[in-house]
């Protein structure tokens, strides 16, 4: 599992790749975290899962403790771009209400940031 780090404006795009099992849930947990405190009260972030291809149980307790994290920060963390396999495990555990999903990681951005969402194009092109 890679993660990559992206600002865009007052948006912090996470990208993390490859699969989130137990070898590494607990690197991915503690990054995700770090990442929610970098962000600082009030922040917003934007969870691109679309270089995730397996996700399991613990991976989703990694989600479920970072969004505890952002919940005392106020941080606002959305998830985009979700795999086919992982939508539906979302849907099943019901983590589509604990974080607003988008098909697209520009969609995600406009609905934090229309500042943040022009710089991802301009960088996109």
């Amino acid at each position: 599992m890679e993660l990559d780090t992206h600002t865009f404006e007052d948006v912090t795009v996470v990208s993390p790749s490859g699969r989130i099992d137990h070898n590494s849930a607990e690197d991915f947990q503690a990054a995700l975290v770090a990442e929610v405190e970098n962000c600082g009260p009030d922040g917003k972030m934007v969870l691109d899962l679309s270089g995730v291809d397996y996700m399991s149980s613990v991976g989703l307790r990694a989600l479920m403790v970072a969004a505890k994290e952002a919940k005392k920060t106020t941080t606002n963390i959305v998830v985009s771009a979700l795999q086919a396999d992982l939508k539906e495990i979302f849907e099943i555990s019901r983590f589509h209400f604990i974080f607003k999903t988008f098909d697209e990681t520009g969609d995600a951005l406009e609905s934090l940031s229309p500042e943040a969402v022009q710089a991802y194009q301009t960088a996109r092109s």
